[in-house]
């Protein structure tokens, strides 16, 4: 039920329309780290650090997107 209060406060117009976007790139944060681990657990250099980069510059911008929506 929180999860439906969420997305009703949210299509309520208090915050920007792209919020989903936020989601869509902490997920693809999160997945990316894990391949980021399976990559280093394979013994593959070039992907671990492609797919660190990719979490990190996905992580920071859901989290600056969050703070530009909550503001």
């Amino acid at each position: 039920m929180p999860a439906l209060a969420i997305v009703a406060a949210d299509s309520a117009g208090s915050g920007s329309s792209m919020s989903w976007l936020v989601y869509l790139l902490f997920l693809v944060a999160g997945l990316m780290v894990g391949g980021t681990w399976s990559m280093y657990q394979a013994g593959n250099k070039v992907l671990t650090i492609v797919f660190a980069l990719i979490a990190a510059v996905s992580l920071v911008g859901a989290i600056l997107w969050l703070i530009g929506v909550m503001s």
